[in-house]
């Protein structure tokens, strides 16, 4: 399913996170706003305060010997950055 909602630019170039998103994804004060540029296209995803990553359950399903930041680790093999 795919969603659009849109919001506008301030004059300080602020937005807004809407409602439906803050709701959906339990967004709160302190968590973070991830943008990534991929060419000409933006992604964003939230990283919530103070938690563990997601992902880390991913990548962290084989041993290692040491921490692993699993949305780094994503981002290198899916944007190409290292």
């Amino acid at each position: 399913m795919v969603v659009k909602i849109k919001t506008k630019v301030s004059s300080g170039f602020q937005t807004v996170l809407p409602a439906e998103i803050r709701e959906k994804f339990n967004v709160g004060p302190g968590d973070e706003v991830v943008w990534t540029v991929v060419g000409d296209k933006i992604f964003v995803r939230v990283r919530k305060k103070g938690g563990e990553d997601p992902l880390s359950k991913l990548i962290g399903a084989f041993p290692t010997k040491t921490k692993v930041d699993a949305t780094a680790e994503i981002d290198a093999v899916v944007y190409g950055q290292r």
